[in-house]
Protein backbone atom coordinates (compact mmCIF):
# COMPACT_ATOMS: atom_id res chain seq x y z
CA UNK A 1 0.00 0.00 0.00
CA UNK A 2 2.87 2.39 0.77
CA UNK A 3 4.35 1.84 -2.67
CA UNK A 4 0.94 2.11 -4.35
CA UNK A 5 0.33 5.53 -2.81
CA UNK A 6 3.89 6.71 -3.47
CA UNK A 7 4.87 7.10 0.18
CA UNK A 8 7.83 4.70 0.20
CA UNK A 9 9.97 2.38 -1.86
CA UNK A 10 9.37 -1.24 -0.90
CA UNK A 11 11.49 -4.39 -0.94
CA UNK A 12 9.88 -7.84 -0.99
CA UNK A 13 11.78 -9.86 1.63
CA UNK A 14 10.55 -13.14 0.08
CA UNK A 15 12.17 -12.34 -3.26
CA UNK A 16 15.21 -10.23 -2.29
CA UNK A 17 18.04 -10.27 0.23
CA UNK A 18 16.92 -7.10 2.02
CA UNK A 19 20.29 -6.39 3.66
CA UNK A 20 22.15 -6.70 0.36
CA UNK A 21 19.57 -4.53 -1.41
CA UNK A 22 19.81 -1.81 1.25
CA UNK A 23 23.61 -1.84 1.07
CA UNK A 24 23.42 -1.57 -2.71
CA UNK A 25 21.04 1.40 -2.49
CA UNK A 26 23.25 3.18 0.06
CA UNK A 27 26.67 2.67 -1.50
CA UNK A 28 27.59 -0.12 0.93
CA UNK A 29 26.91 1.84 4.14
CA UNK A 30 23.41 0.77 5.04
CA UNK A 31 20.53 3.12 5.87
CA UNK A 32 21.02 5.91 8.41
CA UNK A 33 17.73 4.95 10.06
CA UNK A 34 15.80 1.67 10.11
CA UNK A 35 12.23 1.53 11.37
CA UNK A 36 10.79 -1.79 12.51
CA UNK A 37 7.01 -1.48 12.40
CA UNK A 38 5.91 -5.12 12.18
CA UNK A 39 6.28 -6.39 15.72
CA UNK A 40 5.75 -9.80 17.21
CA UNK A 41 4.24 -11.43 14.12
CA UNK A 42 7.11 -10.74 11.76
CA UNK A 43 7.72 -13.26 9.01
CA UNK A 44 11.05 -14.28 7.56
CA UNK A 45 12.45 -16.91 5.27
CA UNK A 46 14.87 -19.69 6.07
CA UNK A 47 16.08 -21.40 9.21
CA UNK A 48 15.75 -18.40 11.53
CA UNK A 49 12.00 -18.21 10.87
CA UNK A 50 11.61 -21.93 11.61
CA UNK A 51 13.61 -21.46 14.81
CA UNK A 52 11.40 -18.53 15.92
CA UNK A 53 8.20 -20.43 15.11
CA UNK A 54 9.37 -23.52 16.97
CA UNK A 55 10.34 -21.54 20.07
CA UNK A 56 7.02 -19.72 19.94
CA UNK A 57 4.99 -22.94 19.64
CA UNK A 58 6.89 -24.47 22.57
CA UNK A 59 6.10 -21.31 24.59
CA UNK A 60 9.82 -20.60 25.00
CA UNK A 61 9.52 -17.31 23.16
CA UNK A 62 6.50 -15.04 22.84
CA UNK A 63 7.35 -13.22 19.60
CA UNK A 64 9.11 -13.52 16.24
CA UNK A 65 11.70 -10.71 16.15
CA UNK A 66 12.88 -11.21 12.55
CA UNK A 67 12.28 -7.59 11.49
CA UNK A 68 14.13 -6.19 14.53
CA UNK A 69 17.14 -8.39 13.82
CA UNK A 70 17.13 -7.41 10.16
CA UNK A 71 16.91 -3.70 11.01
CA UNK A 72 19.89 -3.97 13.38
CA UNK A 73 22.00 -5.89 10.89
CA UNK A 74 21.10 -3.53 8.02
CA UNK A 75 21.62 -0.17 9.73
CA UNK A 76 24.88 1.71 9.12
CA UNK A 77 27.47 2.17 11.85
CA UNK A 78 26.31 4.89 14.21
CA UNK A 79 22.79 4.77 12.80
CA UNK A 80 19.44 4.58 14.55
CA UNK A 81 16.90 1.78 14.79
CA UNK A 82 13.35 2.58 15.88
CA UNK A 83 11.17 -0.30 17.10
CA UNK A 84 7.52 0.69 16.67
CA UNK A 85 5.95 -2.73 16.15
CA UNK A 86 4.03 -4.28 19.03
CA UNK A 87 6.05 -6.48 21.38
CA UNK A 88 4.92 -7.53 24.82
CA UNK A 89 7.25 -10.27 25.95
CA UNK A 90 10.58 -11.99 25.57
CA UNK A 91 12.49 -12.61 22.36
CA UNK A 92 15.46 -14.84 21.68
CA UNK A 93 18.43 -14.21 19.42
CA UNK A 94 18.39 -10.42 19.85
CA UNK A 95 21.63 -9.20 18.20
CA UNK A 96 22.94 -7.22 21.16
CA UNK A 97 26.56 -7.59 20.01
CA UNK A 98 25.79 -6.25 16.54
CA UNK A 99 23.92 -3.34 18.09
CA UNK A 100 26.78 -2.49 20.45
CA UNK A 101 29.64 -3.06 17.97
CA UNK A 102 28.12 -0.78 15.36
CA UNK A 103 27.20 1.94 17.87
CA UNK A 104 23.51 1.96 17.06
CA UNK A 105 20.93 4.02 18.89
CA UNK A 106 17.86 1.86 19.46
CA UNK A 107 14.58 3.36 20.61
CA UNK A 108 11.17 1.85 21.04
CA UNK A 109 7.74 3.37 21.49
CA UNK A 110 4.08 2.86 20.86
CA UNK A 111 1.87 5.45 19.22
CA UNK A 112 0.99 8.10 21.77
CA UNK A 113 -2.77 8.17 21.26
CA UNK A 114 -3.57 10.71 23.97
CA UNK A 115 -1.29 13.20 22.25
CA UNK A 116 -1.79 12.55 18.55
CA UNK A 117 -5.31 11.21 17.98
CA UNK A 118 -7.09 14.56 18.58
CA UNK A 119 -4.68 16.27 16.15
CA UNK A 120 -5.15 13.57 13.54
CA UNK A 121 -8.94 13.59 13.85
CA UNK A 122 -8.93 17.38 13.42
CA UNK A 123 -6.82 17.12 10.26
CA UNK A 124 -9.09 14.37 8.94
CA UNK A 125 -12.16 16.55 9.58
CA UNK A 126 -10.52 19.37 7.60
CA UNK A 127 -9.78 17.00 4.70
CA UNK A 128 -6.01 17.35 5.12
CA UNK A 129 -5.61 13.62 5.71
CA UNK A 130 -7.62 10.98 3.89
CA UNK A 131 -7.99 7.49 5.31
CA UNK A 132 -10.73 5.86 3.22
CA UNK A 133 -8.15 3.77 1.36
CA UNK A 134 -7.17 2.08 4.65
CA UNK A 135 -10.63 0.53 5.11
CA UNK A 136 -10.23 -2.10 2.44
CA UNK A 137 -13.12 -4.23 3.71
CA UNK A 138 -16.23 -2.53 5.12
CA UNK A 139 -18.76 -5.04 6.39
CA UNK A 140 -21.70 -5.45 8.77
CA UNK A 141 -20.87 -6.19 12.39
CA UNK A 142 -22.30 -9.71 12.16
CA UNK A 143 -19.52 -10.54 9.66
CA UNK A 144 -16.90 -9.82 12.33
CA UNK A 145 -15.38 -13.32 12.37
CA UNK A 146 -14.94 -13.30 8.58
CA UNK A 147 -13.41 -9.82 8.68
CA UNK A 148 -10.91 -10.80 11.34
CA UNK A 149 -10.02 -13.92 9.34
CA UNK A 150 -9.42 -11.79 6.22
CA UNK A 151 -7.19 -9.44 8.19
CA UNK A 152 -5.27 -12.09 10.12
CA UNK A 153 -4.48 -14.18 7.06
CA UNK A 154 -4.04 -11.19 4.71
CA UNK A 155 -6.66 -12.54 2.33
CA UNK A 156 -8.20 -10.58 -0.55
CA UNK A 157 -5.81 -7.63 -0.06
CA UNK A 158 -7.23 -6.90 3.40
CA UNK A 159 -5.40 -4.09 5.17
CA UNK A 160 -8.17 -3.19 7.62
CA UNK A 161 -11.64 -4.59 8.14
CA UNK A 162 -14.15 -1.98 9.35
CA UNK A 163 -17.41 -3.12 10.90
CA UNK A 164 -20.59 -1.06 10.81
CA UNK A 165 -23.36 -1.90 13.26
CA UNK A 166 -26.82 -2.04 11.71
CA UNK A 167 -25.66 -2.57 8.12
Amino acid sequence: MGAHHGWVETIDYTATDVGAELRARTGGRGPDVCIEAVGMEAHDTGAQHLYDQGKQQLRLQTHRPAAVREAIYACRKGGSVFVLGVFGGAVDKFPLGAMMNTGLTVRGAQQHGQRYIPLLLDRMAKGEITTAHLATHVMPLDQGPEGYDLFKHKKDGCVRAVFRPGD
